[in-house]
């Protein structure tokens, strides 16, 4: 989001829920100290004084101060906007920063939350709500509840598009038996009958029919979703192996190249479209890719063991001083 965008934002949202106080010089300094001593509503119009005027604020640590307890008044006073634009502002002003992504993850749960108890308050009969406790069994791994939940739903709404689609994904999550693929197969040409828009359920149908040796009907889904929504990597992925596996690595080169612009990280993409320019002689684009293959493995294998030592508190192996 652009600076004027936020700025514009960050004026309604306090304009609606505060009356703008009087200029002050030290409008910053003030506002964190106020809201900091939980002072919210004398803290926040003066905190939109200083955002106005927040290229003046060249002490950076107030800046992050001073907004951190802005959105922690702004939840206290359930305004809901000004805790939004206020996020933005952070994001702005520190990107990745890992405590402000911290604060974001922890408001946008409470603000989701928040919604979701008075959806069910205003509409306690709505399918939506039915959705909703759909959704809270799935993020809990209940998910035999929560196909339950959707059948429900279903019965209510049978021609709400997204539905069998999520069964079917929940299905192929759950401990594989003799009619797994079956079932969710069902499920996935229902949510087309209801939805045929639905890229997400011609690649799973894409998926399940290669997993099936099936692939004339693998890439005609893989093609359809592709088509549908152009910006998933893993639909133009399915379609490049299943080319390839078909002996046709010319018309693979394609997909698997786009697959890679979309998902540089992915080291999978990256060796199977190096092994389709090796079909094709192109040994230096090959070799190209076999060695992203590689930097992308170390880098995800590094991030991994990153994330262990984080989580146990083992420190990182020394690096002799380099």
């Amino acid at each position: 989001m652009r600076r004027p965008a936020i700025m514009a934002l960050l004026s309604a949202a306090f304009s609606i829920g505060f009356g703008l106080a009087a200029p002050d010089q030290s409008a910053a300094e003030r506002a964190t100290e106020l809201a900091e001593q939980g002072k919210c509503t004398e803290a926040m119009p003066l905190i939109h004084q200083a955002l106005e005027q927040d290229s003046q604020i060249e002490d950076r640590d107030l800046k992050r101060r001073m907004g951190a307890a802005g959105v922690r008044c702004a939840m206290m006073l359930n305004h809901q906007g000004a805790a939004t634009t206020l996020l933005a502002w952070l994001e702005e002003q520190f990107p990745h920063d890992p405590e402000i992504l911290f604060m974001a993850t922890h408001v946008y749960s409470d603000l989701s939350a928040r919604s979701s108890q008075e959806l069910m308050e205003a509409a306690p009969d709505s399918p939506l709500v039915v959705e909703i406790n759909a959704e809270k069994f799935e993020k809990q791994g209940d998910w035999r509840k929560a196909i339950a939940e959707y059948r429900v739903l279903l019965e209510r709404e049978p021609r709400m598009p997204g539905i069998h689609n999520r069964i079917g994904q929940i299905i192929l999550t759950l401990p594989a038996t003799a009619t797994s693929n079956d079932e969710a197969r069902k499920e996935f040409e229902q949510e087309l009958k209801v939805y045929p828009q639905n890229a997400g359920a011609e690649y799973f149908l894409g998926e399940l029919a290669r997993k099936g040796g099936h692939l004339p009907q693998a890439i005609e889904h893989y093609t359809n979703a592709t088509r549908l929504n152009a910006g998933l990597p893993e639909p133009y992925f399915g379609l490049g192996r299943c080319l390839l596996d078909s002996d046709r690595a010319a018309d693979a080169v394609g997909p698997l190249e786009t697959a890679a612009k979309l998902a540089p990280g992915n080291p999978t993409i990256h060796f199977t479209l190096a092994h389709a320019y090796q079909d094709l002689g192109r040994k230096e684009d090959a070799a190209r890719e076999f060695a992203l293959q590689k930097s992308t493995a170390e880098k995800i294998q590094h991030n991994t063991e990153t994330v262990k030592r984080n989580v146990s508190g083992v420190p990182a192996p020394d690096s002799g001083g380099k």
